[in-house]
């Protein structure tokens, strides 16, 4: 399944498709991030607004969705045995057109998701397809548990019964929990529930103090989505749901994720050199090594930006979610970029999906470096181990999708073979770079060789006195 997204921002068209990594790369300004708004506007919204509520917010929808199924006869023998039995084959037959008005709807909502007004994304349009390629496997269980009933289908079976908890009898209801619950069968694994840190995490940390007043607490209450007034500054959704967890820290720690390794719930601690903690609902960054505490705000700026990243790690990140992160090497030394990339690709390998967007060389390099991992070579294990690289760090391509963002609003899906991303976006820059230092070392050298070879032609006495001024 992708996503096409065209006329969005700085995107003119883009196709996507989510892997358990997946990796945006290109210039400043190519639209990398209008991308990821996107994406985790629509994952977000369908996570606290199911399928079925979302499809019928418009009045033009207080309608059926999946019309293949003759909804009048189930509910004939709903009435008269207590159950209603669907055919999923039958319903299989409208997904496609489900995830065209899913496309619609959701487009409408591109303006709320960046808090834009509506002629900036008058030509925008956003689209799910490639639904026909999904292959549905009737041969497990599933069952599914809300407040207002229970689903069940039984192994090898291509039928889904429903319970209702109560004595309900109003038919558009019974139509509202039929389409519920065939959108959590077909395609609720599809959209994992997201989490995002944006690229503004660590200026967010620093009104912390702000936040928790009573002011920044009613200020933000009516930035939430879709609800946004005049007189509140303009928030695009993944910022206000930053800010969010960030005044929730305190309620967040009450949990735990379902990371049970210690080396993924500390790593961001161990390779800052820190340890977070909540005191009395704020946030305090110790060191390691002198016991000294600061306020998180006080902190520099690389502790800051990856607060929120541990905390959700230890106490919120379920298995199957979605980690949206701008710029993960945001303020970190080359060293800890290559320590952040082993992160990301440990995650994956624990449960995790990752999707980022950079501009680091040094994250797409330690890639490549994991996904050499997958091959098979002599002395492997012996090798991984002197280089410190686990199985949990390699990096399989079929796990792995990267994209490069051009300047003409396009992107492009990266080529990947056993040596890893063929190219990245940064290979012009690099040889650039390159050629100009080799320059700047040519014309240093020709002047030096030149004055050697003034120095061979004088005197002895003006040779002594140029000596001792090349030697300094």
């Amino acid at each position: 399944m992708f996503f096409e997204l065209k006329n969005i921002g700085a995107i003119k068209q883009a196709k996507v498709k989510l892997g358990k990594l997946t990796v945006i790369c290109g210039p400043n300004n190519t639209g990398k991030t209008y991308i990821t708004y996107s994406l985790y506007g629509l994952l977000s919204h369908l996570r606290e607004k199911p399928l079925s509520r979302f499809l019928r917010a418009a009045s033009s929808y207080f309608k059926p969705i999946f019309k293949s199924i003759d909804k009048d006869k189930l509910y004939a023998e709903f009435k008269e045995k207590g159950i209603i039995r669907l055919d999923l084959k039958e319903a299989e037959k409208d997904l496609n057109n489900v995830v065209t008005l899913l496309s619609q709807l959701y487009t409408e909502k591109l303006k709320d998701i960046f808090s834009a007004n509506a002629d900036e994304l008058a030509e925008a349009q956003f689209k799910i397809v490639g639904i026909d390629d999904i292959v549905f496997d009737y041969s497990k269980t599933f069952e599914l548990k809300t407040s207002k009933y229970d689903a069940v289908k039984e192994k090898q079976s291509r039928f889904l019964e429903i319970n209702l908890h109560s004595t309900i009898q109003n038919k558009w209801l019974i139509d509202f929990i039929i389409d519920d619950a065939l959108f959590e069968f077909f395609l609720f694994k599809d959209f994992p529930n997201p989490f995002i840190l944006t690229a503004e995490r660590a200026g967010i940390q620093l009104f912390q103090k702000e936040l928790e007043s009573d002011w920044g607490r009613n200020a933000l209450t009516t930035s939430r989505p879709f609800e946004l007034k005049e007189n509140v500054a303009r928030l695009a959704l993944p910022i206000a749901k930053n800010i969010d967890f960030v005044r929730d820290s305190d309620v967040v720690i009450n949990s735990n994720s379902f990371l049970t390794k210690p080396e993924l719930t500390t790593y961001i601690e161990d390779i800052l050199g820190v340890q977070y903690e909540i005191v009395d609902g704020r946030k305090v960054v110790r060191d390691k090594t002198t016991l000294h505490a600061l306020p998180c705000y006080m902190s520099s700026t690389s502790v800051r930006a990856l607060f929120d990243l541990h905390l959700w790690l230890k106490h919120q990140a379920q298995k199957g979610d979605l980690l949206f992160l701008d710029e993960p090497e945001l303020n970190l030394h080359p060293k800890n970029q290559l320590k952040m990339a082993r992160l990301l690709v440990k995650l994956i390998n624990n449960g995790i999906n990752v999707f980022i967007t950079t501009h680091s060389d040094y994250l797409i390099k330690e890639f490549n470096n994991m996904l050499m991992l997958a091959n098979d070579f002599p002395e492997k294990a012996a090798l991984m181990n002197e280089l410190g690289y686990t199985p949990d760090d390699v990096l399989h391509a079929e796990d792995f999708n990267a994209y490069i963002a051009h300047t003409d609003g396009t992107i492009s899906l990266a080529e990947i073979d056993k040596y890893g991303i063929k190219q990245s976006g940064f290979d012009d820059t690099i040889v650039q770079i390159n050629k100009t230092s080799n320059k700047l070392v040519s014309a240093i050298e020709v002047q030096r060789i030149t004055r050697i070879n003034e120095f061979s032609t004088t005197n002895y006495a003006d040779k002594r006195i140029q000596y001792n001024e090349l030697r300094g």
